[in-house]
């Protein structure tokens, strides 16, 4: 039975879902873009308002000295205020821009874990195909293992959690995408990209998976199931199938 995400339960649909160290990064980053956003906005909206009752245009009352005229070139402002405001956001900005890069190279760049699943992924014209190292093929259906914490780099045959795909299409231009946990990377003939997760809870997540590129008719369709195990039920399908 699918799992209800944390947001759906606490009545909050708006928000992203936590399900995956990815989703947690992105969701802080996101965060931080909105606060900035809200107090940028709120500032201009409080200046604006302001500015407009305090020198909005009275009958009978005279031009301002620094009222802008024909041919005539005035001082108008405060020209430090204006350096100091200019410095600030460049600051923001600056700082929003070294966060999205770092989290870009957080997601693109798989962690050196010995445990790992590599999984290839290859998109075709209109499905996804899921290769395991065992040569066990998947259709439409992509299952994983969820986080084992007790599976350390120094205890071998077992899987850690950590899910790194390597993604290709066999004809056209698609893109791999999970929304519930913040990856995506395009699928590209003849070139593999790397993405990973690593997935917290346990769940059936219908349709989970989706192509974001237009490659065709069918696009729309080309969905597929996530299907996240524990670990040792994971362990008994991938050697049974079962």
């Amino acid at each position: 039975m699918p799992l209800k995400p944390f947001y759906e339960e606490r009545g909050l649909p708006g928000l992203v879902p936590a399900l995956a160290p990815s989703a947690e990064q992105w969701q802080s980053l996101f965060t931080l873009y909105i606060i900035a956003a809200v107090i940028v906005a709120g500032a201009v909206f409080v200046m604006f308002f302001y500015f407009l009752a305090k020198y909005r245009k009275k009958p009978g009352a005279q031009d301002p000295k620094d009222a802008p005229r024909v041919g005539v070139m005035a001082d108008r402002g405060n020209p430090a205020l204006a350096a100091i405001l200019t410095a600030l956001l460049i600051s923001l900005f600056f700082g929003l821009t070294l966060n999205t890069f770092a989290l870009n190279a957080y997601l693109q760049n798989p962690p050196n874990d010995p445990n790992a699943l590599y999984v290839d992924v290859i998109g075709f014209q209109w499905g996804w195909r899921f290769v395991y190292p065992n040569a066990r093929e998947l259709i439409g259906e992509f299952r994983v293992p969820e986080i084992n914490r007790t599976c350390t780099p120094g205890v071998r045959g077992c899987w850690s959690g950590t899910v790194i795909l390597n993604i290709t299409s066999a004809d056209v231009f698609h893109s791999f995408g999970i929304p519930d946990f913040k990856i995506k990377r395009d699928a590209i003939p003849g070139r593999v990209n790397q993405a990973w997760f690593v997935a917290e809870q346990s769940g059936i997540f219908p349709e989970a998976i989706r192509c974001y590129e237009l490659c065709g008719t069918g696009h729309a369709l080309m969905m597929a199931d996530l299907i996240i195990q524990s670990p040792d039920s994971f362990h008994d399908w991938y050697l049974s199938g079962v």
